[in-house]
């Protein structure tokens, strides 16, 4: 144990030790290297524009003599790392560097007798302006105060920095029915972001404002001037008028009287059709899911899927899985904003009658299937009202229309006239006439009556015949009565005799 505490002790000697002679060496350096100093004279700025930077510098002594007289110094020096192949004693130019980069250079004097030094300086070019960018949450809006937010590049402190004293002396310049509140001015981040307030005018019930930014009212560090961009300029559309929309189908109308009012009705038999359109006054807030969610249909089968959407402004829905006959109603639920924040108008719901069905017609008469009148009636029955029938599209063989008359648009009656002693047919052909939605009706039932009557000859021979019959009648009355004598008389001689 005694030989393990003697190893320690003398360690803890040997490092105090070493530690002595390092820090002697060290100092011993420090004072050689101290022995000369090197001063820059000249030198760009920290932040520059110039793509040339100057340096002029010298080494002396700590009495302040030059070091370096009679060129007596070895010199050496680099930039941005590169060791140069000659270095000038006082003075040295550097040109066309970098721009928009970071740049060094490294200076090392030794002189004859050892001494040596050496200094570095870093600076970085820049030539990017300075620029703003003008915000607003409120680019389209109905508000009568408005936010804008103007938010710096990078610090632009020089000429006097970013200010706004009033309305009329500001580096925020308003074109338009609006103006500005200097006592808003409020710092947001130190040299770089500000936020002001600005009136709408009441006078004005619609229009917009350009607000931008003045021009060259500051620089920044390196000496550049402030320059405008797209993005230092912001136009605020207001709009206080209530905002419409157009709900409508490309369906074709018909003013038709329904219990004695006309009414304008919707219909079409195309499925191609079946769209909804919806168009908005100005661009609306809402998002295309929430226009669709905000699209009621009557019908749980029909789908509005969506086509188009034209800037938010124009909305186009189609829909689908609608049956071969069906009443849809569209109506548009509230809850929709324009982007002014004004809320959309209700519309009017729409409704629409898809029918591809064709209408169907049945003829039927109160006349026998034989028949000696020449006039018969016949009942035109449509199942669904038709538009355009006429009596002129009814076809008649071996008879023609003396009569037509329309009961309702679905329900007719006519009479035909048989002309000849013969069958008559009476049809009506497919194609004649169309329903409220564009279908052509299918072909009617072939209605036909036999007509005949009596011929002239029939009629003599008839006379004919019954003039004999009743000359043989009379003939045989008399000679009944002639025979009834007779007897009589003889009877009347036997009883005699």
């Amino acid at each position: 144990m005694k030989h393990m505490a003697t190893t320690e002790t003398g360690l803890l000697h040997l490092l105090k030790l070493a530690l002595c002679i390092a820090v002697m060496i060290v100092c011993a350096l420090d004072s050689t290297e101290s022995t000369v100093f090197i001063n820059f004279h000249q030198a760009p700025p920290e932040q520059s524009r110039i793509s040339t930077a100057v340096f002029q510098y010298s080494a002396e002594f700590p009495d302040g003599s030059n070091a370096c007289k009679n060129n007596s110094c070895h010199i050496s020096c680099e930039l941005d790392g590169r060791t140069l192949r000659s270095c000038p004693a006082d003075i040295i130019v550097f040109k066309n560097l970098t721009v928009n980069h970071k740049h060094s250079f490294l200076l090392n004097v030794s002189t004859r007798n050892g001494e040596r030094n050496s200094s570095s300086y870093s600076w970085f070019i820049d030539t990017t302006p300075p620029t703003a960018t003008i915000f607003s949450e409120q680019n389209y809006t109905s508000a009568g105060n408005i936010i804008i937010d103007v938010t710096f590049s990078e610090a632009c402190t020089g000429l006097g920095g970013f200010k706004c004293a009033n309305s009329s002396n500001c580096d925020v310049i308003l074109n338009g029915p609006a103006y500005l509140h200097a006592s808003s001015l409020r710092i947001i981040k130190p040299n770089i972001k500000y936020r002001l307030d600005l009136t709408v005018s009441l006078k004005s019930l619609r229009g917009r404002i350009l607000v931008r930014m003045a021009d060259n009212f500051c620089t920044d560090k390196a000496g550049n001037s402030f320059t405008r961009t797209n993005s230092s300029s912001l136009i605020i559309h207001f709009d206080r008028r209530p905002v419409l929309v157009d709900l409508w189908m490309p369906v074709p109308s018909y003013v038709m009287e329904i219990n004695g009012v006309p009414r304008t009705v919707l219909a079409t038999n195309k499925m191609g059709d079946l769209k909804i359109c919806l168009d908005f006054s100005i661009p609306i807030g809402n998002s295309t899911e929430e226009v669709l969610n905000s699209l009621h249909v009557n019908s749980d089968n029909v789908l509005p899927v969506l086509i188009g959407n034209h800037g938010n402004r124009n909305f186009f829905f189609e829909l689908r899985n609608a049956s071969k006959a069906e009443t849809i109603t569209v109506k548009l639920e509230s809850g929709l904003v324009g982007r002014t924040g004004n809320p959309v108008s209700q519309a009017a719901s729409l409704t629409i009658l898809y029918d591809s069905t064709k209408p169907e017609v049945r003829l039927s008469t109160s006349s026998p299937n034989l028949t000696k009148a020449s006039d018969m009636k016949v009942i035109v029955g449509f199942t669904k009202p038709v538009f355009g029938f006429e009596a002129s599209m009814v076809q008649v063989e071996g008879g023609k229309v003396i009569r037509f008359k329309e009961f309702s648009r679905a329900l007719y009656s006519l009479t035909v006239l048989a002309v000849a002693q013969n069958v008559v047919s009476i049809t009506i052909p497919a194609g004649k006439v169309h329903d409220i939605s564009g279908n052509q009706n299918l072909a009617s039932n072939l209605l036909e009556v036999k007509h005949y009557s009596t011929p002239a000859i029939s009629m003599a021979l008839y006379s004919f015949v019954t003039s004999g019959v009743i000359a043989t009648s009379l003939t045989a009355a008399a000679l009944s009565l002639s025979t009834a004598n007779l007897g009589s008389y003889t009877h009347s001689c036997t009883r005699r005799y």
